[in-house]
């Protein structure tokens, strides 16, 4: 049994490995594109602050650029699956080029690529970033394990792929489930849990939330000044199922209180957002009523429109 368990991790390890076409050349900045997915979703990380950029940038004037980039032929140019943060800081000192490894590698092996990159060189991820970067490692896991290779068997096959991931990974296997519900959460609610103002379990009972339920959650936090939910009303959320924004109110303790007037502002970078969540952002009703351009959240112009109303 342990040497049936050893060769289909050993099978698993074959599958996820990159393909042996692999060269490493100097590559002109100007012929590289960013990593999205099949759907026109940018990658889950968010870039470095200018400062940290800057920084880098600085270094890279000083002794190069030290470890060479990953990217793969793409519609007549070069797709970078690691090292976007180097590539803009390589720009900004001033190079021509970079040193990059090229892969011949398919979407699911360019997606590993990515998030391991990230996962293994970052030092503090945010739960946005880790939830959507396990949700697409996970996804290409899944379809590899559905293309076994050559007279491989069926063992490697039978383990679960979040177990597999979690080998290879700080959380467990419970907790990447955990980071990955987080992607069903509304981008401001998700804003909130970067912020650390919702903590990870309460931001994971409100990810079973339907989608109007968490609007309507939201503009009861805007009108009444507040940012914090506690684990047990978050739990109470989900089990009221789908209830009112009175119902909402009276969860949150906020039944018979006037709406503080306060200023709340949450701008999450909508950008690094998979494209369906952005869609889904813009055409919703509730926020074209009190958001400007359904992109701004909790503004003046939001509290100021329902004051008026």
């Amino acid at each position: 049994m342990e040497r049936e368990r050893i060769r289909g991790e050993n099978e698993w390890a074959e599958m996820f490995t990159p393909a042996p076409s692999v060269q490493l050349v100097q590559v002109p900045l100007a012929q590289l594109v960013p990593w999205e997915q099949a759907d026109g979703s940018p990658q889950p990380f968010k870039p470095y602050t200018p400062e940290k950029l800057g920084e880098l940038a600085d270094s890279i004037r000083q002794h190069g650029v030290l470890e060479a980039i990953r990217v793969r032929p793409r519609n007549g140019k070069f797709q970078i699956l690691a090292g976007h943060n180097r590539s803009q800081a390589a720009k900004l000192a001033g190079l021509t080029t970079i040193p990059a490894i090229v892969e011949d590698v398919d979407d699911d092996q360019a997606a590993l690529i990515l998030v391991d990159s990230n996962l293994q060189h970052r030092e503090k991820l945010l739960p946005s970033e880790k939830a959507y970067a396990y949700k697409l490692q996970l996804e290409a896991m899944k379809r590899q394990a559905g293309r076994p290779q050559k007279n491989s068997c069926q063992v490697g096959t039978n383990f679960r792929s979040d177990e597999l991931l979690a080998e290879s990974s700080q959380d467990s296997a419970r907790q990447i489930q955990r980071y990955i519900r987080l992607t069903y959460l509304n981008p401001l609610l998700l804003e909130l849990v970067d912020q650390e103002k919702i903590g990870m379990t309460p931001g994971v009972e409100l990810s079973y939330l339907s989608d109007s339920t968490q609007d309507k959650l939201l503009e009861v936090m805007a009108v009444n000044g507040i940012l914090k939910i506690s684990g047990k009303q978050a739990k109470d959320l989900r089990e009221a199922g789908s209830p009112e924004k009175e119902e909402i109110a009276q969860i949150l303790g906020l039944t018979g209180k006037q709406p503080k007037p306060a200023t709340i502002k949450i701008q999450p970078d909508l950008s690094r957002y998979p494209a369906h969540v952005v869609q889904r952002l813009r055409k919703d009703k509730a926020y074209l009523d009190g958001l400007q351009a359904a992109l701004e959240a909790f503004t003046d112009q939001y509290l100021t429109e329902k004051a008026e109303i």
